[in-house]
This record gives C-alpha cells, sequence and structure tokens, in this order.
C-alpha cells in the first residue's frame, strides 16, 4: 500500500486520534492552522501533524481528506472544500443523521470528489479495541488500509453512503441518550425530594447507582458536543418512523449542561442542581 497524504478537519481530541492511526499507517498527516484555538494548534504539534496553514493547501496537497468536527458543522466545511475544487477522497466522519451525509456526498461528488461515509463509535482513546471508525459507501474499501495500524479500529459496513452514519447514529441513541434519560431522572428525584428512596430502592432492584453517577459526572464536561447529536439523532429516528422528541429532550438536557465544557469532572449533585435551574 502506498502511503498518501492525508488531511484531517478539524484534529480535536477524536480527530487526533484519527490523524495518529493514520501516521502509524505510513501515511503523511497534514492540519490547516487557519483560524483555529492555540490549543488545537498545541494538539497538532504534539501528534507530529503538519501544518498546510489553509484549507485550500491542504486540499492540493492531500489525497485524503477526513472531516470530523462537531455535527452542526459538518455540511459548512463539506462545502468549504467542495468550494476549493477538491478531486480526492473525502471521509465525513462526523455524527450526523443518513440524509444530511447523502447530502453532503452528492455536493462532494458532483465536484469530482469520492465520497466515504463514516461513523465513529467510543471515546478518543490511543490503546486499541476501544473505538471504532465504521466506513460504508463504494470507496469506503480502499480507505480502510490507511488507518488500520491503531489505535482506532477499522471496519468496512457492507452498503451504500448513509450505513455507518445510520450505525453512529443508532449506537449513540442509546448510549449517550440513556445517560440524558438518567440525568434527567435523577434531577426529578432530587427536586421532588425522593432522591435517597429513589436510590434505596434502585439498591434492589435497579441499574447500578454508583455507575450511573460516573456516566454523568464524565459526561458534563463534554455535554456541549452531544446536544448537536441528539438533534442529529432525532432526525435520523423520525426518517425511521420512530417518535423524534426523545432526543430532542435529551439534547435539551446536554445543553444545560454546557457550563461544565472545559471543566474536571464535577460532582452529581453539582449536576443535578445545575440541571435544575
Amino acid at each position: 500500500m502506498e502511503s498518501q497524504r492525508i488531511g484531517i478537519l478539524h484534529p480535536g481530541q477524536m480527530g487526533i486520534v484519527v490523524a495518529v492511526s493514520a501516521i502509524n499507517s505510513g501515511n503523511e498527516v497534514f492540519w490547516a492552522s487557519e483560524a483555529r484555538s492555540t490549543s488545537t494548534e498545541e494538539r497538532a504539534r504534539r501528534a507530529g501533524l503538519h501544518d498546510a496553514g489553509t484549507l485550500a493547501r491542504l486540499c492540493e496537497l492531500c489525497s485524503i481528506v477526513v472531516s470530523v468536527c462537531p455535527p452542526e458543522f459538518a455540511e459548512r466545511i463539506a462545502d468549504q472544500v467542495a468550494r476549493c475544487s477538491y478531486q480526492g477522497t473525502y471521509v465525513d466522519a462526523n455524527a450526523i443523521s443518513p440524509e444530511r451525509v447523502q447530502r453532503i456526498g452528492c455536493r462532494l461528488q458532483e465536484g469530482g470528489a469520492p465520497f466515504v461515509d463514516g461513523g465513529i463509535i467510543g471515546p478518543p482513546a490511543m490503546t486499541r479495541n476501544r473505538t471504532w471508525l465504521y466506513l460504508s459507501g463504494e470507496h469506503a474499501a480502499g480507505v480502510a488500509p490507511y488507518f488500520s495500524s491503531g489505535p482506532i479500529e477499522v471496519e468496512v459496513l457492507t452498503g451504500g453512503i448513509g450505513r455507518a452514519s445510520a450505525l453512529k447514529m443508532c449506537f449513540a441513541a442509546y448510549s449517550k441518550g440513556s445517560i440524558a434519560l438518567a440525568s434527567a431522572v435523577l434531577a426529578a428525584a432530587e427536586r421532588l425530594d425522593v432522591f435517597q428512596d429513589l436510590k434505596r430502592q434502585w439498591n434492589r432492584s435497579g441499574p447500578s447507582l454508583p455507575e450511573l453517577e460516573r456516566e454523568i459526572s464524565r459526561a458534563a464536561p463534554k455535554a456541549w458536543r452531544f446536544t448537536g447529536e441528539m438533534y442529529e439523532i432525532a432526525a435520523t429516528f423520525q426518517s425511521a418512523g420512530m417518535p423524534a422528541e426523545f432526543h430532542q429532550a435529551a439534547a435539551e438536557i446536554f445543553r444545560r449542561l454546557e457550563s461544565f465544557k472545559g471543566l474536571e469532572e464535577p460532582n452529581l449533585m453539582d449536576v443535578l442542581a445545575t440541571l435544575q435551574k
């Protein structure tokens, strides 16, 4: 397999995992520092990424570009790449609905860029067997080897564009949606003065409260990233004939926790108090 120049848009915590996997697989990895934060610049430098400076220059240099960004920016970034007349392979690995990724795919393919649908499941971990990059679409099998040496695990799904995103949406609908539900239940129990009673009953027959507390505390500093994802899941559910309202409510739960962004893991009672405001 001949090494490639691969561009990462943008190297956040999860983007760096994808970038390091590409480097470990023998490729050169680039990013574009224009209008990016100093923390992103430091993250990219530590990982050994080359700075292309601008998006236009990155598109000139790289035969593969991977988009890993908050879902609300996925379409805008794809449009910016399309306006650069990009002809390489574009991998959208964002947490977006199948309908949105199909729309993005059409936009890039109309301009001559082969398109791959991607979905990342797992934490931004630097050890193997914790995080998976699922790929689908006609060109997925050709892209997968460029990320095969980990830490991310790569799996190609049969079927067309939208398959990887659908899997991501369904997985996150439960894994993150259940955290939002548990947060709302505990906040309501605290407000209604039955928190200790609920804990006692759950100890008899219910979920593991210590485990739920850890999940909620770990999720709170990342909640700002989950709001847009919940709306993407709601749109996915609606297209599948399922009610969208549950994950719309989950988006509101995570929105209320945005003040924890960048902080250490809070204790449970601080999270519940914030939800009640």
